[in-house]
């Protein structure tokens, strides 16, 4: 199912008029940024796929966003040789595993702040920050090694609108200094019935959960406050391997 295209490029969502030099000086500095951070990331038959799988999904990427996405798979990397970030560990398949497979979500997530529960190597919340500049990605693991490894990649790209967080979610925003958000989204828990229990804690009334689901996992109609508004499949483009996701919404 190919997902509905949406518009990723973070200058869309600016107002106002800029003047001409002040514009081409800023998309001078970006075109700067972007080949320097892709003079450092993937090999460029991965930057390919990664484009190439962006957009068979359904979305635009401008250059930056996609330096942003290489720059991240090659630093996962690199820091998954001393520390257990991801069991995969071909390039290409980090591109279409993770990445592509976290940016099936850039259409669906509403605008504001994300909740990436148990977010690992920052999947899908951290792509997904890259391809939606109007999120505020709070990226949440109880592994403080991996959240180490988090908060080196967002300063390394300088990315604002998302932090890092070690803490062990038990349903207690408040306790946990962590905010109660628009949308929450988690890879980690397997169970649907257990991520949606916790979920609902954080989601806000009227907000969404995402359930990233496995092509045979059960899918209940409501849990508690929050009801499922959506199911979809999809493919991923290079494996084919079969995703699927519920979305569910808590009432207002």
């Amino acid at each position: 199912m190919r997902l509905p295209p949406a518009s990723t490029n973070p200058r869309a969502r600016r107002g106002g008029t800029v003047p001409p030099d002040a514009a081409r000086s800023e998309r001078a500095e970006e075109g700067d940024r972007a080949v320097a951070l892709l003079a450092r990331s993937m090999e460029p038959q991965h930057v390919r796929l990664l484009e190439e799988g962006a957009r068979a999904i359904g979305l635009r990427l401008d250059r930056e966003q996609v330096s942003l996405l290489s720059r991240h798979v090659d630093l996962l990397l690199r820091w998954n040789k001393s520390i257990n970030l991801t069991s995969i560990t071909d390039p290409a398949e980090v591109v279409e595993k993770h990445v592509i497979d976290s940016l099936a979500l850039a259409p669906l997530v509403t605008a504001g702040t994300l909740l990436d529960a148990g977010t690992g190597a920052g999947f899908p919340g951290l792509p997904l920050r890259i391809a939606r500049p109007d999120l505020e990605v709070v990226l949440v693991d109880s592994v403080q090694k991996k959240v180490a490894f988090l908060k080196s990649v967002l300063a390394e790209l300088r990315l604002s609108g998302a932090r890092a967080v070690a803490v062990r979610l038990r349903g207690d925003p408040a306790g946990e200094h962590l905010p109660r958000v628009n949308a929450a989204v988690s890879r980690a828990v397997a169970e649907p019935g257990a991520w949606l229990a916790l979920a609902e804690e954080y989601v806000l009334p009227g907000g969404l959960a995402f359930c990233m689901l496995g092509p045979s996992d059960p899918v209940p109609d409501k849990h508690g406050d929050l009801v499922l508004r959506r199911e979809l499949g999809y493919r991923l483009p290079f494996s084919r391997a079969q995703r699927r996701l519920a979305i569910f919404q808590r009432k207002a």
